[in-house]
């Protein structure tokens, strides 16, 4: 049983390499799974091609793929085009300043067998310093039971089966590369088209700590984007027309739990309605052209 699983190597997570690599070290392989990670780079990186031929496994295959564009979403569709090609079972995406469970492996395989779904989603988990930022990462990740169908997953945990793959031309979308959530609309678009996607909470990633992430003003940013980001993908899916209503709907919809949760007098609260608030901006914002010029 081929699987192929794609990391994104950026240079400012080349810190995190030899967790990345001892957690795949420790990742457990049936005898049958044939374990291959396609490794995309931005630029020749003779440290990164060393470090990983002399630690990872040798039970595990590896290939790396130079992308000639400084952007996520084409360096994913790289994988893509390359996959495409091959023949085997799974497939799926993680992020390269993450570290995985042990069990990972085996259980978005049971998970995928068992519950009759195509695509597989899990949650990540923030390792933070402050209890504080830790409660902002959870504000900010998708709540979702076990096994639930879902409309979309992000890349940093995520498993599919190939039919998922050969069976269309669905890529990720360029015009999100400065804003984000090109995931995001990726599994959206495959959703439209029947693919199940299910929610594993048993199948968990790991997202090391960042110092520069546990910042105020990091997480304001992050919401207006997800805002602006938000807009760029209603649009996708519905249309110039319908989606301005979806989008319209949306901000009144963010901006009514946000009044919401202020009314009740908890400190908790008080912190999900500023976020329910920001987001909206965000999308307000978007619609008068707003653009981050970074992704956050």
């Amino acid at each position: 049983m081929k699987i192929f699983l794609c990391i994104l190597i950026s240079k400012k997570n080349q810190r995190f390499l030899h967790l990345l690599i001892e957690s795949f070290n420790s990742l457990k392989i049936n005898l049958n799974y044939k374990l291959n990670v396609i490794f995309i780079i931005q630029k020749k990186n003779i440290f990164f091609e060393k470090f990983v031929k002399k630690k990872l496994s040798k039970n595990i295959k590896y290939k790396i793929i130079k992308s000639s564009k400084n952007s996520i979403p084409y360096s994913r569709n790289l994988y893509l085009n390359y996959i495409r090609k091959k023949t085997f079972k799974y497939g799926g995406f993680l992020d390269d300043d993450c570290t995985i469970e042990k069990s990972w492996l085996v259980n978005m395989i049971k998970f995928i067998r068992k519950n009759k779904c195509d695509i597989v989603g899990g949650p990540q988990r923030h390792v933070t310093k402050k209890k504080k930022f830790k409660i902002f990462f959870n504000l900010i990740e998708p709540k979702r039971e076990n096994r639930r169908i879902v409309d979309w997953i992000a890349t940093n945990n995520s498993f599919f089966s190939s039919k998922v793959i050969k069976n269309n031309q669905i890529y990720f979308d360029e015009q999100l590369t400065n804003y984000g959530g090109s995931d995001q609309l990726f599994f959206k678009l495959l959703s439209k088209k029947d693919y199940v996607i299910r929610w594993n909470s048993n199948s968990i990633v790991y997202e090391n700590y960042q110092s520069n992430r546990e910042k105020n003003k990091w997480f304001f940013k992050r919401n207006l984007r997800y805002g602006y980001s938000g807009n760029i993908i209603d649009f996708k899916i519905y249309g110039s027309f319908l989606g301005l209503i979806v989008i319209l709907l949306k901000i009144i919809f963010l901006i009514t739990k946000s009044l919401i949760f202020i009314c009740i007098p908890l400190n908790y609260n008080y912190l999900k309605s500023y976020f329910y608030l920001v987001r909206a901006f965000g999308r307000i914002a978007g619609i008068f052209n707003y653009n981050p010029k970074k992704y956050i």
